[in-house]
């Protein structure tokens, strides 16, 4: 049977970046209720850029569980986890070294495997099902909540415009060696895992970003990577951004409430 159509985006625009910083915390806050309540456990995927740096709303806030939080990434690049160009370091740099998550739900790359593209995605692709085959009976892992970036280009995770990796409909975990942006060799979650997410928020903020936002938002048939990201019925999908960001954009934006 045929999945109803995705909701619409909701796109709500702030002042600036740091507008953005206490509504998203405020955000995640409240999905991290509704998702313990409901099942005990909050499973969140993060990426890497500049959005590490944007949850710093959530350090010291004391209605964050982090005893209950399980983390995965979107995606990582082929690195070992102290190196700069790794999300886990830039993650564990901005927020869980100065917050209480055990490290152990915290899922990063098995650094014996990367030699072996193949192998590192498998073994990823594996904690994943260890996480939610179990608990969820779904086709794919259902996350509670996604946090992505965008590229000036309109990438996101490392689904890159023109990648073969965007037509992937099967595997959750997909490898590439050929990443348009360095370091080339990199994991990725595939558009049908970050489309069955129940929340997937993507934080956007500056001006650099104003023509790819427009072209996502007002043309998705377009194509690029960050505009097919449609979760299916009952998921959502949000859009946190900056005035900056959003200057160009015709699409409606929506006042931030909870």
């Amino acid at each position: 049977m045929a999945h109803p159509a995705p909701h619409p985006a909701i796109l709500c625009s702030f002042a600036d970046a740091d507008s953005i910083v206490e509504s998203l915390a405020a955000f995640v806050v409240q999905a991290q209720k509704e998702s313990i309540d409901k099942k005990g456990r909050f499973t969140v995927a993060l990426s890497g850029g500049s959005l590490p740096k944007m949850l710093r709303g959530l350090i010291g806030n004391p209605a964050v569980k982090w005893d209950k939080w399980h983390v995965f990434y979107v995606d990582e690049r082929v690195v070992p986890l102290d190196h700069p160009d790794s999300n886990h370091f830039s993650c564990t740099n901005h927020l869980f070294s100065k917050v209480a998550i055990p490290q152990n739900q915290i899922h990063a790359l098995d650094t014996t495997l990367l030699d072996d593209l193949e192998e590192l995605a498998d073994a990823y692709e594996k904690e994943l099902i260890r996480e939610f085959a179990q608990k969820d009976a779904a086709r794919f892992p259902v996350f509670d909540l996604v946090l992505l970036g965008m590229g000036p280009d309109g990438h996101t995770a490392s689904l890159f415009p023109g990648h073969d990796l965007l037509a992937e409909d099967d595997r959750w975990i997909a490898f590439l060696d050929d990443s348009p942006k360095p370091p080339p060799k990199r994991i990725t979650f595939t558009f049908p895992v970050l489309n069955h997410a129940a929340r997937v928020v993507f934080v956007a903020a500056g001006k650099e970003k104003v023509d790819t936002l427009r072209q996502v938002l007002d043309d998705p048939e377009a194509g690029l990577p960050a505009s097919r990201v449609r979760p299916v019925f009952p998921g959502q999908l949000y859009w946190f951004v900056d005035d900056a960001a959003s200057a160009a954009v015709q699409y409606p934006r929506t006042p931030f409430k909870l």
